[in-house]
């Protein structure tokens, strides 16, 4: 995924390090864009926030962007919508651990990273799609998939144009098969066809699923 970079003129690779260790950092903000049956969500480049007050320009122009393009959904556009406005006004997406693992020199002067190392890789998911996905883990029969833990994130390391999608990340009671189909049955209660989800086991891809516990949230067990 190549990720241009927004906001900074540093053209020195270790100035750039001695600026992220003085608070410095890059940050997305994300918008919607509806268009009748689907809602395309949408990112920022990184744009490098140097000082607090340089980040409300720029969420002012990604919400403007957001209430201009997104409510035109269909289903949920103005939930969606705000649930973008949320994420902006609470400082947008911080990636700067992802931009300084993959940046070079050349990268620098080109402003455009290649990310190949990858750390953030999941969002917070909105409150109301988090809501209706806890409605349908709560229908889940506990005789087919004994729950223990299930933790939610929003998968955003997608191509240029490709959607995020959600990933829901499972722990069982014991080593019992996981039964996805009964799961999914229960999420299209809520969800329309066309969202995606990728449901797994935690103990299944242990590093995928270190990353989804650190930065999407538990929304089932303690």
């Amino acid at each position: 995924m190549n990720q241009k970079l927004q906001n900074i003129n540093i053209s020195d690779l270790e100035e750039l390090k001695r600026e992220i260790n003085n608070g410095a950092r890059f940050i997305m903000f994300n918008y919607r864009i509806g268009l009748g049956l689907v809602s395309l969500l949408r990112f920022s480049p990184a744009i490098f926030i140097k000082r607090e007050n340089e980040i409300e320009n720029f969420e002012k122009k990604y919400n403007l962007l957001n209430i201009i393009f997104g409510p035109w959904f269909l289903f949920k556009g103005p939930f969606l919508t705000y649930d973008a406005y949320k994420v902006n006004k609470k400082g947008g997406i911080d990636i700067t651990k992802d931009i300084m693992v993959n940046i070079t020199q050349e990268s620098l002067l080109k402003k455009a990273v290649e990310i190949q190392t990858i750390h953030s890789i999941f969002s917070k998911v909105s409150s109301s799609d988090k809501k209706n996905i806890f409605k349908a883990i709560k229908k889940i029969n506990l005789n087919l998939v004994p729950l223990k833990r299930v933790y939610l994130g929003l998968f955003i390391n997608v191509e240029e144009y490709e959607d995020p999608y959600f990933v829901i990340g499972i722990e069982l009671v014991n080593n019992t098969e996981l039964k996805i189909e009964h799961i999914e049955l229960n999420l299209r209660k809520y969800f329309y066809k066309h969202v995606v989800f990728d449901i797994f086991k935690i103990e299944d891809n242990a590093e995928f699923g270190e990353r989804l516990i650190e930065q999407g949230e538990l929304i089932y067990g303690i």
